[in-house]
């Protein structure tokens, strides 16, 4: 046996103790946390809102899409599973798919309409973009457009002027698309030098959307005036995977990096040279970061996934806390937890709308986790005491 495959054996063995550690120590860290094996891997997934809850059981849907690397037909897929609304009443929390959309390609993210959740828009291998109605019997998308030549994973419904999605993609451009009227673009830029990884609308500005890419640089952009308004260069970065913007406090940004590392910004201190803006850097993930979401319950709240396997949830109000010396050992006094349940890297995350707490992440494994954080490490878990007000006010 070569080097290589001995190596290879090794890290294998190793994944599979991590897991096997990992499922030990579950009932310690999580209310519930399930396993759901697809038959493909899925590189998108989201909670969607609408939910039913009867005799103490939620009964709720997700979002997934297929990568079936062309070996066979891509699918929207539309979940159906149940939780425990109230902790007492058990449920199975596996998922079923019930429903499923044909799409030309890999559905790289899908996300529903803000405004009308029966509404979902997707972006896949080739840059293409398909619209779906949920309450339709038809098996494909109802509106099919391609405002990108390549592969896009940037895909994101204004949340204050329905019908405006943002796509971004491998083309270096961020494009803007009307879907009131008849997906006319309104907003094409290629300011980026390189791929552009992910874009995303603000909370509370609709006039507002950043976007990251592999050039290393984060933009701000303002469609009043159609250019780019601020930046940041993240140097040791070796390129910007993902971003996510506070629901909580419009001016926090956080980004994730392909050197591992979050770094968190402060909208009002970018300019347009792109030097200056950051606030903290978060180190924890051993690989890049593939995806990130601000929880929409806590402030502060922050989830990461890696292709470390890893996914992370922070406290940003920890952030300076003093530590014991064995707690420094462990990581830094803002990383709050690791699900380290996958076993390969993870691909999206989704923080569910109306249950706190609970996450679904999907992975290169075909496995999808639904987990809800176990009340016992809630419990010193006060993020509105000791808010560090220079950060986020």
């Amino acid at each position: 046996m070569s080097d290589t495959e001995n190596n290879g054996e090794q890290r294998e063995l190793s994944v599979k103790e991590e897991y096997q550690l990992w499922r030990k120590n579950c009932r310690y860290m999580y209310e519930f946390v399930t396993e759901t094996a697809l038959t493909w891997p899925s590189l998108t997934i989201q909670w969607l809102p609408n939910h039913t809850t009867e005799d103490g059981i939620i009964n709720t849907k997700l979002l997934l899409g297929t990568h079936t690397s062309g070996n066979d037909q891509n699918y929207l897929k539309v979940a159906e599973t149940h939780l425990s609304a109230d902790g007492e009443q058990k449920a199975n929390s596996r998922i079923k798919i019930v429903q499923k959309y044909t799409n030309n390609r890999e559905i790289c993210r899908a996300r529903y309409m803000p405004q009308d959740s029966n509404i979902v828009g997707s972006i896949n291998g080739s840059g293409e973009v398909d619209l779906y109605h949920l309450d339709s019997d038809d098996v494909g998308s109802y509106t099919h457009f391609s405002p990108h030549s390549d592969n896009g994973y940037g895909l994101s419904w204004n949340p204050i002027n329905k019908g405006l999605l943002l796509t971004a993609a491998d083309d270096k451009l961020v494009c803007i698309s009307d879907t009131n009227k008849d997906n006319k673009l309104l907003f094409k830029k290629g300011d980026s030098t390189d791929i552009v990884n992910d874009a995303k609308w603000h909370h509370f500005n609709g006039n507002l959307f950043a976007s990251v890419s592999e050039d290393q640089y984060t933009y701000i952009y303002d469609t009043r005036a159609n250019s780019v308004a601020s930046k940041f260069y993240s140097k040791e970065s070796s390129g910007i995977n993902s971003l996510t913007f506070s629901p909580f406090s419009q001016n926090l940004l956080a980004i994730g990096n392909s050197n591992s590392s979050i770094n968190l910004l402060d909208l009002r201190n970018l300019n347009s040279k792109g030097t200056s803006g950051l606030l903290h850097t978060l180190m924890g993930h051993t690989e890049g970061i593939t995806c990130m979401e601000f929880s929409p319950h806590n402030d502060g709240i922050l989830a990461t996934g890696g292709s470390d396997r890893r996914l992370i949830l922070w406290d940003l109000f920890k952030i300076g806390e003093e530590q014991q010396q064995e707690d420094a050992e462990d990581g830094c006094p803002e990383l709050f937890m690791i699900h380290a349940g996958h076993t390969a890297g993870v691909t999206d995350l989704s923080w569910c709308p109306f249950k706190e707490w609970t996450i679904g992440s999907v992975a290169d494994d075909n496995i999808v986790h639904l987990w809800e954080v176990s009340k016992g490490l809630l419990v010193n878990e006060d993020s509105t005491e000791n808010i560090p007000n220079s950060l986020l006010e």
